[in-house]
């Protein structure tokens, strides 16, 4: 489960995962979850039902723009899950 809150004014707003293991050695190693989603004060988004397997070093970025003092809130759910080596 991922929650993304406007808290203040109407911002443009950006979610993006940074793999920072970068498997194919690509340029851009990001992934865009959400794009230049325009968000007014109150509104919120939630994405329930899929499955994201982040690994060690890998971040979620929440990236407001376009207002002077936005006010983004994000919330998301994590299982850790152990994988031996070998």
């Amino acid at each position: 489960m991922l929650l993304i809150v406007n808290k203040n004014g109407t911002t443009t707003v950006d979610v993006t995962w940074e793999d920072a293991d970068n498997p194919f050695n690509a340029s851009d190693t990001s992934a865009s979850i959400l794009g230049s989603k325009n968000m007014t004060q109150g509104e919120y988004i939630l994405f329930t039902g899929a499955t994201l397997v982040l690994e060690a070093g890998d971040t979620l970025q929440i990236t407001p723009t376009s207002q002077a003092s936005p006010h983004i809130d994000g919330l998301c759910t994590v299982t850790e899950t152990f994988i031996p080596v070998g």
